[in-house]
């Protein structure tokens, strides 16, 4: 009985280790889970041979993201983050400057998308900058601003980041 058992594992065990009769698991495990074998796979093996067979990967996407930043002469400030148009962001801002304004004499000052922008205020003087990073963006706006202004500081940092679509 124990030569039998010995006899048969070892057969089991050439068996599998011959070339084309081990089960080679493409999708899912050998350990329990659905396991789907090469050899079930149609041109799994000629896409190994050949690069060129093998399915192309699917193509990032990614949608852009706007902002923008509306000031006015009597120092009212609106601005926008996320949005998905250009148009859109421009709207959002002047809407939130106008809301805030006396005078209704608000322009856009920076209209950004897949970065980050920063206002820097001085006495009588204020600057936009954008950057792909918001402390390069603060950076910017400050050199910006203390060229017409000693006592700027940053008043407003955002980012509007592009978003994976797929």
């Amino acid at each position: 009985m124990k030569r039998w058992f010995s006899i048969s594992l070892l057969g089991t065990l050439l068996y599998v280790s011959i070339p084309g009769h081990a089960q080679q698991c493409v999708y899912g495990s050998q350990d329990g889970g659905q396991c789907v074998p090469a050899d079930q796979v149609p041109g799994y093996q000629e896409s190994l041979q050949d690069p060129q067979a093998r399915p192309p990967r699917p193509q990032l996407r990614w949608a852009d993201r706007w902002g923008a930043i509306a000031i006015d002469d009597t120092s009212s400030v609106g601005v926008s983050e996320n949005q998905t148009s250009k148009s859109a962001a421009i709207a959002e801002a002047l809407q939130r400057c106008a809301s805030k304004s006396n005078n209704q004499s608000c322009k856009i000052s920076l209209a950004y998308y897949n970065q980050c922008a920063a206002l820097a205020w001085g006495t009588k003087f204020e600057s936009t900058a954008g950057a792909l990073h918001a402390e390069d963006a603060q950076k910017n706006a400050l050199i910006s601003c203390s060229k017409g202004a000693s006592d700027c500081k940053v008043v407003y940092t955002a980012c509007a980041l592009p978003v994976r679509v797929q």
